[in-house]
């Protein structure tokens, strides 16, 4: 046990030493390709090894390099017994390091005796190339590899292998980091990606993640996809024209709920929001997250539940408050139900988790809001009224790729 302490603290220091800083507020990111750790230096092509530590570090900086096999040379000196601590060194660094869990088939070595002093010579098996070490990304830390996830999704990329440091991430906090990547740009892969993960600890302090992703469709019909939604957007966009950031979060809900209608079983996706014109409350909150966005509204999307039912909405943030807004229930209950609403307003009905969501307990509300700012708004019946009044101000403008809100 006490070896197996000293080898898992090593390794971590060592491979910690490999990764870029990243901070957990989502306004910087950092990453690299995993280097190695640094191992005792080979000597006319074999390693001298005086101690324990200096021989687990030569296996592990053998299995980093995707090496097959490494000559070792105990020094008359060396501290323990030699064919015991070789054989925990191959075990620990094959079976309890992440990267030997992720990497290594087995390990096998010959150990002989040289008249005055021992020689060792190691063969490691993969269960991976070196191509999938090379690709491997290593951060520091948990939002690290939630940026690391964002990147993934904004360049419609299939898989990320990612090594964490010092992290208690396992597969459901993964998963639930590629819902959120993908609620915070809906436009930048326009599917929401089905993902399969696998995290390799090997009882260590350091995880390696294994993402793999399907859109549900090639890159090049995603990116067509994509022109067509931007086009659309632009439209709708010709009628968001108010300088209020209320106001046009409004003419946003009006916009879309005009050309979207609600249907529990249509499809969840920007296409059938915007383009089919029917869709359900992930559909709907999701285009109206990409309009938000494109309007410069802060804009998030809420997973959680009404009546226990699984079900979206947004959250927006006007005048530095941030309220709910419902957009599958607005053409039933109208404007005066469903947007600028409050945490209070919510509770009963629905469910969500509000550590996560910005609280929203602004001082507006739908009907102060039309009073104030156009007087022929539209009333509780969508369908029936008038689209909000616009300005003569310039329709904003929509990249392709939004940047996602923070």
């Amino acid at each position: 046990m006490k070896k197996a302490a000293v080898i898992t603290v090593v390794l971590a220091i060592a491979l910690s030493l490999t990764g870029c800083a990243s901070i957990f507020d989502r306004e910087y990111f950092s990453s690299s390709e995993y280097e190695p750790a640094s191992a005792v230096t080979p000597y006319d092509g074999v390693s001298e090894i005086s101690n324990y530590m200096q021989l687990t570090l030569a296996v592990n900086n053998l299995v980093s390099e995707h090496g097959e096999s490494l000559l070792l040379h105990f020094t008359a000196s060396y501290e323990g017994d030699i064919a015991e601590d070789l054989a925990a060194a191959c075990r620990e660094v094959s079976a309890e390091t992440a990267l030997g869990a992720y990497a290594v088939d087995y390990i096998s070595y010959d150990l002989d005796r040289i008249v005055a002093y021992y020689e060792a010579e190691i063969f490691v098996y993969y269960k991976r190339t070196a191509e999938e070490l090379d690709s491997i990304v290593s951060v520091n830390t948990d939002s690290g590899l939630y940026e690391a996830i964002c990147q993934t999704l904004a360049d419609v990329d299939t898989s990320l292998v990612a090594m964490v440091g010092a992290s208690t991430v396992d597969e459901a906090a993964v998963l639930e980091y590629v819902d959120e990547a993908y609620f915070s740009n809906p436009l930048a892969c326009v599917e929401r990606p089905v993902a399969e993960v696998n995290v390799y600890t090997g009882g260590g302090m350091q995880r390696i993640v294994e993402i793999s992703l399907s859109y549900g469709a090639s890159e090049s019909v995603l990116g067509s996809r994509r022109n067509v939604i931007v086009s659309e957007i632009e439209r709708l966009l010709t009628s968001v024209t108010s300088e209020s950031e209320a106001y046009r979060a409004l003419q946003c809900l009006t916009a879309l709920i005009g050309d979207c209608d609600y249907s529990g079983s249509a499809p969840g996706t920007l296409w059938s929001a915007l383009m089919a014109g029917q869709s359900d409350s992930e559909g709907m909150a999701v285009a109206y997250k990409a309009l938000c966005d494109a309007a410069g509204i802060e804009c998030v999307v809420v997973a959680g539940r009404l009546d226990r039912d699984e079900h979206y909405w947004c959250i927006i943030t006007v005048d530095s408050e941030s309220y709910h807004v419902d957009p599958s229930r607005t053409a039933a209950l109208g404007f005066g139900s469903t947007f600028l609403i409050n945490d209070s307003q919510m509770w009963g009905s629905y469910w969500w988790d509000n550590q996560e969501y910005p609280e929203c307990n602004g001082s507006l509300s739908y009907a102060a809001l039309v009073e104030s700012t156009a007087p022929d708004a539209p009333t509780s019946e969508p369908s029936a009224s008038p689209s909000p009044a616009t300005s003569d101000s310039p329709a904003p403008q929509v990249s392709a790729s939004p940047e996602p809100a923070q």
